[in-house]
């Protein structure tokens, strides 16, 4: 297996436009590695694409996937699925008769309620399934199913619209978590779970620990709903993986190419883990 980083960013991508900020300004002279675009990730092996994010064309067109197997959706936050209209490059506009590809998107039971009730995702999986660009299939909310010859096992998180996915082949075992880790309380089998790789959120830098800078006041309603880098970093002391990748890095938090190299050296050495903060396109073999 391979993961490849879509995109390393979250809700607020980088560079935010209109933004003059230090960050903003090297990520526009940078290029890729400074830059963040929305939340996905791709598993090579299985080759399983996990979300869409608005800026998912323009991410797969620069990655170096070949196919996709599955498609799975963690939540339906529009960081995470907006991008969805991607499953219309399936459809065979020149040949006759048309010869159409279709991709498989699983959704699990929970997360196919919330696509009813949030952003008329369910209407347009309606038009995708009946234009006949995608099968969809709807699992138990803990449910493992069979991509190729890997297993993916979800796992609901304490936000319960939202899940991580264990995926397991080839002697490998792989942790993916894209959003949502706030006050999630891993099952002792998740604990007592060897992995080879574990995916994370790197939550809100309120604090840059290699700095020490104040990004978000200490007040702010976001610290509320959101977990800090603090709280993530109790997360690497608790699972046991072989490697760590912190993700889903968002403009105020202030954190370039440069800087997430600093901050993954720091989580490493507080915690004992090997730790490495994410840029698009980034992509290691588990």
């Amino acid at each position: 297996m391979r993961l490849e980083v879509l995109g390393s960013g979250g809700a607020v991508t980088t560079p935010k436009p209109f933004c003059q900020c230090e960050t903003c300004s090297a990520a526009r002279a940078g290029g890729t590695v400074d830059s963040r675009l929305g939340p996905s990730v791709f598993i090579h092996g299985p080759d399983i694409l996990i979300d869409t994010p608005e800026e998912i064309f323009v991410q797969l067109n620069r990655s170096q996937v070949q196919q996709v197997s599955a498609c799975i959706y963690s939540h339906w936050h529009p960081d995470h699925t907006a991008g969805k209209r991607v499953f219309e490059m399936n459809k065979d506009w020149a040949g006759y008769p048309p010869q159409n590809k279709i991709t498989k998107v699983i959704l699990t039971e929970r997360v196919a309620e919330t696509f009813s009730t949030f952003l008329g995702l369910k209407s347009h999986f309606d038009f995708l399934v009946e234009e006949e660009l995608v099968d969809l299939t709807v699992v138990g909310n803990s449910e493992a199913f069979a991509i190729r010859d890997y297993s993916v096992e979800p796992i609901r998180l304490d936000q319960e619209y939202s899940f991580a996915f264990c995926i397991s082949g080839v002697g490998k075992r792989v942790l993916i978590v894209m959003d949502e880790l706030k006050s999630w309380i891993p099952s002792e089998v998740v604990r007592n779970t060897a992995f080879d790789l574990v995916y994370l959120p790197i939550g809100i830098v309120d604090v840059n620990p290699v700095t020490g800078k104040r990004n978000i006041h200490p007040k702010h309603s976001i610290l509320d709903t959101e977990q800090t880098i603090a709280e993530t970093l109790e997360y690497l002391k608790v699972l046991d993986g072989k490697k760590f990748i912190l993700s889903h890095v968002e403009e105020p938090d202030g954190v370039g190419f440069d800087m997430g190299h600093l901050i993954g050296n720091y989580c490493s050495s507080v915690t004992g883990k090997n730790v490495v903060v994410a840029y698009d396109t980034y992509q290691c073999e588990i």
